[in-house]
């Protein structure tokens, strides 16, 4: 089942939250992605949203490779870095993996280098999803 937003995309998966982690970093690790950053929602607005979501990690993931590509291209792309991840808990047993779209922020961008790289990275990042709905069927 692919899931979509004006920002991302992504899937469901019957996997707990541990075990998609898990599977997103080795995917991810070949193609040559880190995860740099790891953020549980409850560690940044506590316990207020228990009711309301499962537990939801938040993944930064970067190429170093892209990275510089970006970096030497425009040195403010910081802002929209790294390639956010999030994997939550649904109700049914499922879990939702989303990726930020990073062919979005092409629209402000105008160095034909970043917008390149921009879209290598959404590449690879909807094989991941591929992948990862792969593994549902």
């Amino acid at each position: 089942m692919s899931e979509h937003c004006i920002y991302g995309f992504g899937t469901d998966i019957a996997m707990d939250v541990d075990a998609v982690i898990k599977t997103i970093e080795q995917l991810l690790n070949q193609r040559g992605f880190q995860i740099y950053t790891r953020l549980e929602l409850r560690e940044i607005v506590g316990k207020v949203l228990d009711d309301h979501v499962g537990r939801y990690v938040i993944l930064g993931a970067c190429n170093p490779q892209f990275a510089k590509d970006l970096f030497l291209a425009d040195p403010n792309i910081g802002m929209l870095m790294p390639c956010n991840i999030i994997v939550y808990e649904l109700n049914h047993g499922f879990c939702r993996v989303m990726i930020k779209d990073p062919a979005r922020i092409m629209d402000l961008m105008s160095n034909p280098i970043a917008i390149q790289a921009a879209i290598h990275v959404k590449e690879q990042m909807e094989q991941v999803i591929d992948e990862m709905a792969a593994i549902n069927s």
